[in-house]
């Protein structure tokens, strides 16, 4: 019992000591690239809209910072840094472009390799890109969805110039069909009177 209590108090304590190493490392104003945020949430983007954000910096070391290196997580998020190097209380931005050409949610890390102390860090892009009008429009026409009419056809798209034109392509069906039965009883009819004319013939 003794030996519980004493092992889950050494890891309460070592606990205790890494946090206060990290609280003293981010209050330590050398080497020390300060972000204002590491994350940004676009929220709901509009197809093809400007997918550019700015992670703002301060040098808080007492010497230049200079951005070796930002690497992005995938092909779709590119980034762009200072190549020059950042004075001592001066500031700086990482620009991170996501390409809303990708409809779809999105969670994107960008990592900063610097000459600070607190290098690599890492920033975070996030949100929803939503489909271009033409995608919905043609995803509402294969759904044969209702329009302002309240009726659909058979092919699932409905328009009044369709509803319109259907009850005359049937009546000129009716009447092509009786223009041909009356030409089929007229070639009847010619061929019974030959047969007549040729049987008087032979009688003769």
């Amino acid at each position: 019992m003794k030996k519980s209590i004493f092992i889950i108090s050494s890891l309460i304590f070592l606990s205790s000591a890494v946090l206060f190493a990290q609280e003293e490392r981010k209050a330590n104003p050398k080497d020390q690239m300060a972000f204002e945020t590491l994350s940004h949430d676009y929220g709901s983007l509009v197809y093809d809209a400007d997918g550019t954000y700015d992670f703002k910096f301060t040098n808080n070391a007492d010497k230049p910072i200079v951005v070796t290196n930002v690497k992005a997580s995938c092909g779709c998020t590119t980034p762009s840094w200072p190549k020059e190097p950042i004075q001592p209380g001066k500031t700086g931005s990482i620009t991170v472009k996501y390409n809303t050409k990708l409809a779809g949610t999105f969670n994107k890390t960008v990592q900063v390799f610097s000459t600070a102390e607190n290098s690599p860090v890492k920033l975070i892009v996030r949100g929803k890109v939503n489909a271009r009008p033409s995608d919905i429009k043609s995803s509402q026409s294969s759904t044969g969805l209702l329009n302002g009419t309240g009726k659909k056809d058979l092919t699932g798209i409905t328009t009044k110039e369709s509803a319109a034109s259907a009850p005359p392509v049937a009546s000129q069906a009716t009447a092509t069909s009786s223009e041909g039965l009356s030409k089929s009883k007229q070639v009847k009819q010619q061929n019974y009177q030959k047969k007549l004319e040729e049987q008087k013939t032979v009688k003769k």
